[in-house]
Order: C-alpha cells, then sequence, then structure tokens
C-alpha cells in the first residue's frame, strides 16, 4: 500500500509539472543596449543586453542564448552566450551576449550605406530555457526596426561628397 501511495503522489507531481509547460507563456525578448568592447584588427566585439520580461506566475531559467544582428537584410554580427540568468515571475532580467562582427563585412554595409540615413535592422536568436527535469525550451525571438545609423555612430563620421573647388 505505500509503494501505490508513494507512486501515485509521483504521477500526481508529474501530471502538475506537465499542466505547468501547457501554460507556459512565451516571454518577450527586446534589445535595451549594445555597447562596443573593443577586439582586434580584423574583428570587433560588442556586448548586447537583451531584457527578458516574464508574463507567467513562475519564475524560470535561462541557461544562454544565440543573437544573429542584420543590417538591410545583411548579416553583420552573431554573438553566443552561456550566461545564467533566473527570471522572477511576473518580472525582468538581463542576459549580456558578445556579438563578434567581422570589420570587413561592416566596413562593406558602410560603404553601401553611401549617405543613406535610415537603415533596417534585425536582431533575432532564441534563448534556452530549463524546465527542471524536463529539459531546456528554445524560446525564439525576433526585433526589428530602423535605425538613423550616422546619429548612432557619430555626425562627423556622415561622408560628405567631394567638394571641386578647391
Amino acid at each position: 500500500m505505500r509503494l501505490f501511495n508513494i507512486l501515485l503522489f509521483t504521477t500526481l507531481l508529474l501530471l502538475a509539472g506537465c499542466a505547468n509547460l501547457s501554460t507556459f507563456e512565451q516571454p518577450r525578448v527586446s534589445v535595451v543596449d549594445v555597447q562596443l568592447q573593443g577586439g582586434k584588427l580584423l574583428a570587433q566585439k560588442f556586448l548586447v543586453t537583451l531584457r527578458i520580461d516574464n508574463p507567467n506566475d513562475y519564475g524560470f531559467n535561462i541557461n544562454g542564448a544565440v543573437v544573429d544582428v542584420f543590417l538591410n537584410d545583411q548579416p553583420l554580427a552573431r554573438g553566443l552566450s552561456n550566461q545564467k540568468v533566473s527570471v522572477p515571475e511576473y518580472g525582468s532580467a538581463d542576459i549580456n551576449v558578445i556579438a563578434t562582427v567581422q570589420v570587413l563585412d561592416m566596413f562593406k554595409q558602410i560603404m553601401a550605406l553611401g549617405t543613406q540615413r535610415a537603415i533596417d535592422y534585425q536582431v533575432k536568436g532564441h534563448m534556452n530555457v530549463s524546465r527542471g527535469w524536463t529539459g531546456d525550451i528554445r524560446i525564439p525571438f525576433e526585433q526589428k526596426g530602423e535605425l538613423d545609423f550616422w546619429r548612432f555612430i557619430g555626425e562627423q563620421a556622415v561622408p560628405q561628397p567631394l567638394n571641386e573647388d578647391y
């Protein structure tokens, strides 16, 4: 009888855990900051900070993230993070991702811009959300927008046409 009670209790716990998984509402992810972190001659590193907003009535843990950055639909940077973050119920937490940009790719994109001010950007990727013994769930995210590129890097960097009046 004791074994039966233990099995019944374990089964009820499993069912409660599965019911909790079915009510998981996808968190909202947004880019809140991008900072230049330096780099080498052919590659620059950026720190991309993502904010995770949890609309669920229970917390969860993030075991890492992958981020891809696109400018005008062209891939620019890829970032990885193995940072572990706890996101409280109805709360927010930030995760930092180091993204690497190949300088030659960045230079090509800047040259293609010319004096164009507004460019489309897209940040997409996924987070690995830990659900305990049931394993990780991959949560995709995507953010799109428009960026005034020259204001972002500084007005003095705007290319000017050559003046033919010497």
